[in-house]
C-alpha cells in the first residue's frame, strides 16, 4: 500500500506545487507592480475559490465514484460518471462565468474595498471570472485522471502551464516585447490563457490515451440517475468546503476593516503558507482515492490504517516546513514588499500557522477518507459549527474587538482547524472496529 501511495502521491505533489507556483507567480510579480494590486487580486481569488467549490460538487462526487467503480472493475459505470460530470459542469460553469462578468462591480462592492483596490479587483474578476468555465472543466478532468490512478497527465499539464504563465506575466504585467504594460489585466489574461492550455492537455490525455472508448453516448442522453449518485457524495463534501470559504470571505471582510496593510499581508501569508501544506494536500488526495478503492475492494482495515499513516506523515512534514518558513520570513518577504507594517504582520501570522498546520493536515486527510468510505454528512455539520462559531466568531472578537489584528485572526483559524481535525480523527477511529466499517 505504501508503494501504491507513493506512486500516486508524487505526481500529485509536483502538480500541486506547480499550481501553487502558478498562483504565487501572479501575486509576487504583481507585488513588484503595486501592493494594492496584490491586495485586490487576493480578494478576488478568495471569491473565485468559492465559485470553484460550486464546481467541486460534481468534481468530488466524480472522483470518489470513479475510484470506487474502478476497484469494482465496472468500466462502463466509470465512463457514464465521467460523461455526466463533464456535461453538467460545462453547462453550469458557463452560466456562472456570465454572472461573474456581468455583476463584477456588484460582487466586489459587497467586500467594501477601498477605491485604491476596487478598480483592480473589478478588472481582474471580469477577465478571470468570464473564463471560469475553462478552469471548471480542467479541474474536473484532472480529478478524473487522478481517480483513475493516472496523475502524471495533470502533472505534465501544469508544468507546461507554469512556463506559459510566467512568460505571460512578464510580458503583459510589465509590458515587454510587443505588448503594453497592462498590470492587473495582464496577469488576468496570462492566467486565462494558461488555464486554456491546461484544459487542452488534460482533455486530450483523457480521450486519446486513458479512455479512448469514451464517447458522447456515455453522457447523452443525460443520465439523471448518475447525476443524483454524484451529487449524493459531492453536495455534502462541497457543502463543507463552501461553508469554509464563505467563512473565509466573511473574515476577509473583517480584515479589510482593519487596514489595507492587513489585507495585503493576508494575501502574502495565504500564498506563503501554501508551501507548508503542499505535501499534505497531495497525500490527502491520494489517500482519498486509495481509501475509496480499498473500500470498493472490501479491504476495510487496510483503508483505516492507511488514513492514520498518512495523517502522521503529513503532520510531521507540515510542521517542519512551517518552522522553516517562519524562521526565514524576515529575509524572503522583503523580496516582495518593503512595507515594514506588512512584513511584521506576515511574520507573526506564519509562526501561528505552524500550529494551524497540525489541524489542517488532519482535516484534509481524515475528512477525505471519511467521504471516500461513505460518511458524508457529519464532516459538513460539525465543520459548519466550528468554522462559523470558532474561525469566524473568534476572528471578530480577537482581530477586531480586542485589537489583535491579523494575528488574532490567525489564532482563530488555528483554533478552528485543530478542533475540527481532532474531532474528525476521533470519528474515523470510531468507524472501525475489528476490521468492520461502521458508517451508518
Amino acid at each position: 500500500m505504501r508503494d501504491r501511495l507513493f506512486h500516486l502521491t508524487w505526481p500529485i505533489f509536483i502538480e500541486t506545487s506547480l499550481i501553487m507556483l502558478l498562483g504565487m507567480g501572479d501575486i509576487f510579480m504583481l507585488g513588484s507592480y503595486s501592493d494594492y494590486a496584490v491586495g485586490a487580486v487576493g480578494v478576488v481569488n478568495q471569491l473565485m475559490n468559492m465559485v470553484f467549490l460550486l464546481f467541486g460538487v460534481v468534481t468530488t462526487g466524480t472522483s470518489v465514484l470513479c475510484s470506487r467503480y474502478l476497484g469494482m472493475r465496472q468500466h462502463n459505470n466509470v465512463k457514464e460518471i465521467i460523461g455526466v460530470s463533464l456535461v453538467f459542469n460545462f453547462v453550469f460553469s458557463l452560466c456562472m462565468s456570465g454572472c461573474l462578468t456581468l455583476f463584477a462591480p456588484e460582487i466586489i462592492d459587497i467586500m467594501g474595498l477601498r477605491p485604491e483596490l476596487r478598480e483592480y479587483a473589478i478588472n481582474y474578476m471580469r477577465i478571470v471570472g468570464g473564463f471560469a468555465w475553462v478552469q471548471a472543466l480542467s479541474l474536473t478532468v484532472s480529478a478524473i485522471l487522478r481517480s483513475l490512478q493516472r496523475p502524471k497527465f495533470p502533472m505534465v499539464a501544469i508544468m507546461i502551464v507554469n512556463v506559459v504563465n510566467i512568460i505571460g506575466n512578464y510580458m503583459l504585467i510589465f509590458g515587454h516585447g510587443p505588448f503594453p504594460a497592462l498590470g492587473v489585466e495582464g496577469a488576468a489574461i496570462s492566467t486565462v490563457f494558461s488555464r486554456i492550455v491546461s484544459f487542452s492537455i488534460v482533455i486530450i490525455s483523457l480521450k486519446k490515451i486513458v479512455i479512448p472508448d469514451l464517447h458522447l453516448s456515455d453522457a447523452l442522453p443525460f443520465r439523471w440517475n448518475r447525476l443524483k449518485e454524484i451529487l449524493n457524495i459531492g453536495l455534502p463534501g462541497a457543502g463543507e468546503m463552501l461553508s469554509y470559504d464563505l467563512s473565509q470571505v466573511t473574515v476577509t471582510y473583517f480584515i479589510n476593516l482593519i487596514s489595507n496593510e492587513a489585507l495585503i499581508a493576508r494575501t502574502y501569508v495565504v500564498n506563503i503558507a501554501l508551501m507548508s501544506y503542499l505535501f499534505t494536500f497531495a497525500v490527502a488526495q491520494s489517500c482519498t482515492i486509495m481509501v475509496g478503492y480499498l473500500v470498493g475492494e472490501g479491504h476495510i482495515n487496510a483503508g483505516h490504517k492507511l488514513c492514520l499513516y498518512c495523517s502522521k506523515r503529513a503532520i510531521q512534514v507540515s510542521v517542519t516546513i512551517g518552522i522553516i518558513l517562519a524562521s526565514f520570513c524576515p529575509w524572503f518577504i522583503e523580496l516582495f514588499t518593503d512595507n515594514p507594517e506588512v512584513i511584521a504582520m506576515v511574520c507573526v501570522a506564519l509562526w501561528i500557522d505552524i500550529i494551524l498546520g497540525i489541524g489542517r493536515a488532519l482535516n484534509m486527510i481524515v475528512i477525505g477518507a471519511l467521504r471516500a468510505a461513505g460518511d458524508y454528512v457529519f464532516p459538513v455539520a460539525f465543520g459548519a459549527i466550528s468554522v462559523w462559531g470558532v474561525a469566524t466568531g473568534m476572528s471578530w472578537v480577537l482581530g477586531i474587538s480586542l485589537g489583535l489584528g491579523l494575528a488574532g485572526v490567525w489564532i482563530a483559524f488555528a483554533s478552528d482547524e485543530n478542533i475540527r481535525g481532532w474531532v474528525m480523527l476521533h470519528r474515523w477511529n470510531k468507524k472501525f472496529r475489528d476490521g468492520t466499517l461502521r458508517i451508518k
